[in-house]
């Protein structure tokens, strides 16, 4: 029954379309052409759903990258198969979120369940593209829009290859890097004296600081705060370890118990040296910030940092509370790419319009 109202829907949806379109051509005026106005519309309508299918289309692409790329599979050598039975997708079963609704999310060889995070993918990929077409248009931007579009399909890569395995691909985070200074490199290209590309509040300069900014910031808190606080504070062995060696300082080496002391001393020592260092944050996460600050720029950047952080935090909480009566090692640990790579999408449509905001108030305020 479900599905058949899924269906129904859909097909009442695609009928509509084509009457929109006619209804739009029969707005002429009296000469009998159209409207400049009627024309927009036209020309806006089939822009938006051509972006769309372009968008799930490589939606489609991206399960692809994140399923295959962290195995070290090949994105082209391998036809698409079904994960229980193996059997070749034929396809007709490949056009992306269609198959999935028509299928019902289940194999046509074997029956069993395909996840609906495929469809997920495709449909984020065709409404991201939308809204950055809705948000950034040809006539003021250029190319921006086209690259933003590219750029943000790396993202959604990278979020769910970091959801499923806490680590982002070294290719994926490169090709973020190639498209932000291939974006910066159009900037400065015209085509009799017109530029092709049009970046919004961002140039090289602003560029170069969003890149150092966040991404400076996640290191040294990554990479130096919190292994300090961790192996001062948090760590139980090393909490052990201050406490043996306060009491041999204390005891002489004719005590009976200093040698007891000594190999217990020995035994943490090596369970701590087994432990390697603790970081806060992964390579992956400075290199993507260090990525999206090159992209967006300052005011874009330090958005998305504030709204990772805030976001990161609500998750943490909520997950420490469901996860209270669990001791396993990995209990409380969780990616926190996914929250970097949400605040440079919402910072990529926001721009610096939400910090721009924030200094106005302070200055209304003195």
């Amino acid at each position: 029954m479900k599905n058949k109202v899924i269906c129904g829907t859909i097909y009442v949806t695609l009928r509509k379309i084509p009457q929109k379109l006619f209804s739009l051509l029969k707005e002429t005026d009296k000469m009998g052409n159209l409207s400049l106005e009627t024309m927009e519309n036209i020309m806006n309508i089939t822009v938006y759903v051509f972006v769309f299918l372009f968008g799930i289309t490589i939606g489609s692409f991206l399960n692809v990258c994140i399923l295959r790329l962290p195995r070290g599979e090949s994105l082209v050598k391998r036809n698409s198969h079904c994960m229980t039975c193996g059997t070749p997708i034929k396809w007709y079963d490949l056009i992306p979120v269609f198959s999935w609704l028509i299928l019902r999310g289940k194999c046509r060889a074997c029956g069993s369940k395909i996840s609906p995070r495929y469809m997920l993918v495709e449909s984020l990929t065709g409404i991201m593209f939308v809204g950055i077409f809705l948000r950034y248009n040809f006539f003021d931007y250029g190319l921006y829009p086209v690259m933003l579009c590219l750029f943000m399909a790396g993202l959604i890569v990278l979020c769910f290859q970091d959801i499923d395995n806490r680590e982002m691909c070294v290719s994926v985070l490169i090709y973020t890097f190639i498209i932000a200074i291939a974006s910066h490199v159009l900037n400065f290209i015209t085509v009799d004296t017109q530029k092709l590309f049009f970046f919004p509040e961002t140039d090289i300069r602003d560029g170069i600081y969003g890149m150092l900014s966040v991404s400076l910031v996640i290191l040294v808190m990554g990479f130096v705060v919190t292994p300090l606080f961790y192996n001062a504070f948090v760590s139980e062995e090393r909490k052990s370890l201050r406490g043996v060696k306060a009491n041999l300082k204390r005891t002489s080496e004719s005590d009976r118990n200093y040698k007891k002391l000594v190999a217990e001393k020995e035994a943490l020592e090596a369970k701590i040296k087994e432990e390697g260092p603790v970081f806060g944050f992964g390579m992956g996460d400075v290199i993507l910030m260090a990525a999206g600050g090159l992209m967006l720029g300052l005011k874009a950047t330090i958005t998305a940092g504030i709204i990772a952080v805030v976001l990161g935090a609500i998750y943490g909480v909520i997950l420490k509370y469901i996860r209270r009566n669990d001791d396993s090692e990995d209990s409380n640990v969780f990616a926190f790419g996914p929250f970097l790579i949400i605040g440079l999408a919402v910072g990529a449509f926001v721009n610096g319009s939400l910090i721009d905001m924030y200094l106005n108030s302070l200055h209304i305020g003195r």
